[in-house]
């Protein structure tokens, strides 16, 4: 039997060890085995959290099939108006396990680059710890005010880790991107506020079946407006992708492949339970149509932008974008397959993005930024390069690579959905996007190099990038390791009560 306990543990993991980590760091700052120390309380930390996230999947999946959906609540009734502390689907036990490995690579990689030595790198540690324990929060939350105080905390101290260098661009970047978060944070609470005055309740399932009921849908409309554009702004779907470009190519290179692995990939979850789980179409709200032109939009800018940018972070970047339109085709489907490539494409984005960035962070770290300056790189820099390279092969979409099977899944999904036109958009989009990508790869190995200078390689570095480009390799050759275990999960799309 799952207990509260059960569902905040993770987080609690999380936030504790992020408030205790800033004295423990300061502590051992100077001393001779500082780094060590450092290292085996991090590693202490994510064991830690591994063991209360696989504890709560364990007793989780040993419940009876078909498998429950756990509104955890202090009320004697459940879906009663405030009474869901938290909820535990399939969804939200996979995107806990997602945020949790995902951030254990990242961190080491983010542990290695930034020097605990550092004034305030304490705190960047800390910020990141507590920012992933606000995401899995987020996933268990089981009522939209929860979601909404995990969701707006976690995108919070997410400009801490964009301002961390404290460069003109940095802050400039950030104060963007925290005018932009604040809109949308008051788009939100107004269309919440409108939801509860229908409902009478936040609780997901209380509020939606209310919803259903309604006879004049023009209230929740007007909500769905609000609350689309808020969630659409903090996950950057044109035309409110302005900030991310900037925030995350002015952001330290940990800090980019944190954001666009985890919170990138929290923003799509928060989508995906507003939109299906709550606002069910055609049975609440009739919104897919929106949401396709939307994804075709994004797809089409965030490809075309990449094509003309000649500075390599921010290309990545506008990839994130793009990436944002390629979820959304899924979660417009409103399909089990659709749900599937959306849940499968969470994970590969998150990898793929956060390895590009990781690998990027290397190539700048040698002084090398635009592509003129990525000339024939891969032969200066081999194990890097190959990095970069299998990364950018998923995001083309190379057969047995993790990057084609995601989107095989989400364009198959949308034409099972008699939403063809939009599989078509994708598709040649990401023609486009092979166009710019394979120009890339052109510059770093069939161009003479620009730089005459030898570059020795990080390798400490190199070890949790190649943990995730080993990653994409085996989620390409063996997808079903992911797939067998999302067909259960979409498999409760019909039991949502």
């Amino acid at each position: 039997m799952i207990s509260i306990l059960d569902a905040s543990l993770p987080i609690i993991v999380f936030v504790a060890s992020s408030i205790l980590t800033v004295p423990i760091i300061k502590t051992i700052r100077k001393s001779a085995q500082g780094i060590v120390i450092a290292a085996c309380w991090f590693i202490a930390v994510f064991l830690a959290a591994a063991v209360a996230v696989a504890n709560l999947a364990l007793k989780y999946y040993s419940q009876q099939a078909p498998l429950p959906i756990i509104n955890l609540t202090t009320a004697s009734e459940a879906y009663t108006a405030f009474s869901t502390a938290f909820l535990i689907d399939g969804v939200s036990v996979y995107m806990a396990v997602i945020f949790t490995a995902l951030c254990a690579v990242i961190f080491m990689y983010t542990f290695l680059s930034v020097d605990f030595k550092e004034k305030l790198s304490e705190r960047y540690y800390a910020v990141m710890l507590i920012n992933v324990g606000c995401l899995i929060g987020t996933a268990f939350a089981g009522d939209l005010l929860t979601l909404f105080i995990f969701w707006e905390a976690t995108t919070a101290s997410s400009s801490f880790l964009m301002v961390y260098n404290k460069t003109i661009k940095s802050i400039h970047a950030t104060l963007k991107y925290l005018t932009m978060t604040i809109m949308a944070s008051a788009f939100i609470v107004y269309g919440l506020s409108i939801i509860y005055a229908l409902t009478g309740t936040l609780n997901f399932w209380a509020a939606k079946h209310a919803l259903m009921s309604l006879k004049n849908k023009y209230l929740l409309e007007v909500a769905f407006a609000f609350m689309a554009a808020g969630y659409s702004i903090e996950a950057a779907v044109v035309p409110f992708h302005m900030w991310l470009p900037d925030a995350y190519s002015a952001a330290p290179a940990a800090s980019s492949a944190f954001l666009s692995a985890l919170v990138d990939q929290g923003s799509y979850y928060v989508l995906l339970r507003v939109l299906v789980y709550i606002l069910s179409p055609p049975t609440v709200l009739p919104w897919t149509l929106i949401f396709a032109v939307l994804s075709a939009l994004t797809m089409v800018v965030g490809n075309l932008l990449a094509l003309t940018e000649k500075d390599v972070k921010r290309l990545v970047a506008y990839l994130c974008i793009a990436d944002v339109g390629y979820n959304l085709v899924a979660i417009t489907t409103v399909t089990p397959l659709g749900i599937m490539g959306n849940l499968f494409f969470f994970f590969v984005g998150g990898i793929t993005t956060a390895l590009s960035f990781m690998a990027v962070g290397i190539f700048n770290r040698m002084g090398l930024e635009t592509l003129e300056d990525f000339s024939g790189i891969g032969r200066k820099m081999p194990l890097t390069s190959l990095a970069m390279l299998l990364a950018l092969f998923s995001f083309i979409g190379v057969p047995s690579l993790a990057g084609f099977i995601a989107k095989y899944l989400v364009f198959t999904s949308a034409i099972e959905a008699n939403l063809s036109w939009l599989a078509v958009i994708g598709v040649l989009t990401s023609v486009i996007q092979a166009s710019y990508l394979l120009r890339l790869i052109n510059y770093m190995y069939g161009r003479k190099t620009a730089v005459e200078a030898k570059f020795k390689e990080p390798y400490k570095l190199l070890v949790p990038i190649f943990l995730l480009a080993a990653s994409i390799i085996l989620l390409g050759l063996y997808p079903t390791i992911i797939l067998n275990l999302l067909n259960v999960i979409v498999q409760q799309l019909s039991l949502v009560p």
